[in-house]
C-alpha cells in the first residue's frame, strides 16, 4: 500500500503536480525516497537512487470494497452507422385512409383521330305529300308546228238522182242605158250604232303529236272557233 498519497499529489497552491513516469511509479508505490523538485514547503527531500530492477508481481490482493459511483461522463461522439438490417416481413396492411378530395379537372387532351364512319342507318319512312303549289303562269303559246300530211280521201258517197231539167224560157230583149241621174244631196250621219259584243278568244289547243292525232286536234280547233263565235255553224 501507498504510505504518500492515495490521490494525485498536488502542490501548495492545490494543482496537481506533473511527473515522470519513473517518479510517479517511486511516489504511488509507497517508497517514500523522494518528492518532486517542486514540493513545498521546502526544503525538499533528497531525489531518488535509480530504481532497482522489477521484483515478482505478488498475489493479489483482496478486492476492496466497491467505490462510489463516479460522475456521469460526457456523451461520446455518435458512433458510425452499423450496417443496413435485413428488411423485414411485411406487415398487415392497414385500414383505407379516407378518400381524398377530388382535385382539379386536368387540361383536355389533344383531339383524338376521327373514328370510322359507321354504318348507314336505315331509310326513314317516307313523309307525308305536302300540299299542291299554284299553278304558274300560262307560257306563250308555241309556234304552230307543219302541217301534217294530206289524210287518205274518203271514199265517195252514192250520187243523188238527177232532178228534172225545166224548159228553158225565151231571152227578152235587152233595153237601152238610160242616161245617169244626177247624185242626190248627201244625207245627214245617222246616229253611232251600239258596240258590237268583243271577240273571244278562242280556247287553246295542243299541238298534234302524230299523224293519227292531225284530225282530232283540226276538229277541237275548230269546235274552239265556233264556240268563241269567230266562226259560224256549219249545221
Amino acid at each position: 500500500m501507498s504510505q504518500f498519497f492515495h490521490m494525485p499529489p498536488q502542490d501548495c497552491r492545490g494543482e496537481e503536480l506533473s511527473f515522470t513516469p519513473e517518479t510517479r511509479r517511486h511516489v504511488q508505490g509507497g517508497d517514500g525516497c523522494c518528492q518532486p523538485s517542486c514540493c513545498c514547503p521546502p526544503p525538499c527531500p533528497p531525489p531518488c537512487p535509480p530504481a532497482g530492477p522489477t521484483g515478482a508481481t505478488g498475489p493479489t490482493g483482496p478486492t476492496g470494497p466497491t467505490g462510489a459511483t463516479g460522475a456521469t461522463g460526457f456523451i461520446g461522439p455518435v458512433g458510425p452507422t452499423g450496417a443496413t438490417g435485413a428488411t423485414g416481413e411485411t406487415g398487415p396492411t392497414g385500414p383505407s385512409g379516407a378518400t381524398g378530395a377530388t382535385g382539379p379537372a386536368g387540361p383536355s387532351g389533344p383531339t383524338g383521330a376521327t373514328g370510322v364512319t359507321g354504318p348507314t342507318g336505315p331509310s326513314g319512312a317516307t313523309g307525308a305529300t305536302g300540299p299542291t303549289g299554284p299553278s304558274g303562269a300560262t307560257g306563250a303559246t308555241g309556234p304552230t308546228g307543219p302541217s301534217g300530211p294530206t289524210g287518205a280521201t274518203g271514199p265517195t258517197g252514192p250520187s243523188g238522182a238527177t232532178g228534172a231539167t225545166g224548159p228553158t224560157g225565151p231571152s227578152g230583149a235587152t233595153g237601152a242605158t238610160g242616161p245617169t241621174g244626177p247624185s242626190g244631196a248627201t244625207g245627214a250621219t245617222g246616229p253611232t250604232g251600239p258596240t258590237g259584243p268583243s271577240a273571244t278568244a278562242a280556247a287553246f289547243v295542243a299541238n298534234a303529236t302524230g299523224t293519227n292525232d292531225i284530225v282530232n286536234k283540226f276538229n277541237s280547233l275548230l269546235a274552239n272557233l265556233q264556240a268563241a263565235g269567230l266562226m259560224k255553224s256549219g249545221s
